[in-house]
């Protein structure tokens, strides 16, 4: 991610500089002086427009701060990075496809992470010590009640804490946060992977501009193998809008379900999201592997990076626990035998007493330690299709 981030910062740096000599008088001769007086004027209309429009608003400040954030992050890798899957050779093209759909599962996870400050008071404070380092943000209204405020912050009603004033507040300092951001990157690869044809982001253009009016695209537009137009729209609750967007342009528009995807399960323990391991990674970024319909995987029946012994005992971070309630088993009588939420493995390994605990881990329970492949419903019948 430095890297990453030292290249961006190098890029806006070329172009600072490029604006710098031409705004600097001295740097021309005499014989250039006409050059130096068109730039200086045209500088000064722009940025007079500029402020008009408030276009410097458009590129950071508190307001749309996530929407922002989630932009940039969307131009580094399906804006610049998809770039990098273009390789001459067939065998390397598909290599170069599968090596970025690993590179946008590990940043899926990086994105779950960051939103441990959700719960974690220390990182939350750390941050917010070293975001006030940007000029203006520590001015901000709610800045220094967030730096004070103890509780949870940032998760669903029942749980947060804080005012649903501050509550906004803290979503302004994380990129589109709740899944918003990652399963727009993940329908991206989930596209990818299922082969349904040529795939056009809108994610960058929220609106289509004519010159009368404005109109809202899906996420994503499809040009399947058969010449078919598609729109895809990532999330429910927008219905009104893709229905709207198909009326006008008679494109057909297809929603994805992320509510029910397993994409994004959070522990009802700890209240963190619970990343991808390496075995759905390596499977789901290995274009010769056919992935089940059914996206959940038996970690104790499949994987081969843990032995069974380690996974059973929570060795495994990722590993999910998710159990319907049974009588006759003694080992699925505790609280967290709910059959309808999925924790992390460990968290409930932590959470039970010792005699439960023990039970659980010696117990092997195939149909309870899971985890998911990226899986979104809504365009089985176009998958069916194109295959």
């Amino acid at each position: 991610m430095e890297e990453i981030f030292r290249k961006l910062k190098y890029s806006v740096r070329h172009l600072e500089i490029l604006h710098h000599v031409f705004s600097n008088n001295s740097n021309f001769l005499k014989e250039e002086e006409l050059d130096y007086v068109i730039y200086r004027e045209n500088i000064k209309k722009l940025n007079k427009i500029a402020n008009e429009l408030h276009l410097q608003d458009q590129l950071y400040g508190q307001y749309d701060r996530q929407m922002i954030l989630a932009d940039l992050i969307e131009y580094i890798y399906l804006g610049r990075g998809y770039y990098s899957m273009q390789q001459k050779n067939g065998k390397k093209q598909m290599q170069a496809k599968q090596r970025f759909v690993r590179l946008v599962l590990y940043l899926v996870n990086l994105l779950m992470t960051y939103e441990t400050i959700t719960v974690s008071k220390n990182l939350r404070k750390t941050f917010l010590k070293n975001l006030s380092k940007i000029p203006g943000v520590e001015d901000e209204k709610l800045f220094d009640k967030l730096v004070d405020h103890s509780g949870k912050i940032g998760l669903p009603k029942k749980i947060t804490e804080g005012s649903k004033e501050l509550n906004k507040y803290f979503d302004s300092i994380l990129p589109k946060t709740a899944g918003g951001l990652w399963h727009e990157l993940l329908v991206f690869i989930f596209l990818l992977r299922n082969n349904i044809g040529y795939i056009i982001p809108l994610l960058l253009n929220q609106r289509l501009i004519s010159l009368e009016k404005n109109i809202v695209p899906p996420d994503f537009l499809i040009i399947s193998h058969d010449k078919q137009l598609y729109g895809i729209e990532v999330g429910t609750k927008k219905e009104i809008q893709s229905g709207a967007f198909s009326l006008q342009t008679s494109i057909p528009t297809a929603t994805l379900d992320t509510e029910n995807s397993r994409n994004s399960d959070r522990c009802p323990i700890c209240h963190r999201w619970i990343p991808f391991c390496d075995f759905v990674i390596d499977k789901f970024s290995d274009f010769d592997k056919d992935i089940p319909k059914k996206s959940e995987i038996r970690c104790l029946r499949e994987c081969d990076l843990y032995s069974k012994e380690d996974i059973a005992k929570g060795k495994c971070p990722y590993t999910k626990y998710c159990r319907n309630p049974a009588k006759t088993l003694s080992y699925a009588q505790h609280r967290y035998a709910k059959g309808n939420r999925h924790y992390h493995y460990k968290c409930v390994l932590d959470s039970v007493p010792q005699l439960t605990k023990k039970e659980i881990i010696g117990a092997n329970d195939i149909v309870a330690l899971k985890t998911h492949y990226p899986f979104y419903a809504g365009l089985e019948e176009l998958i069916q299709k194109e295959r």
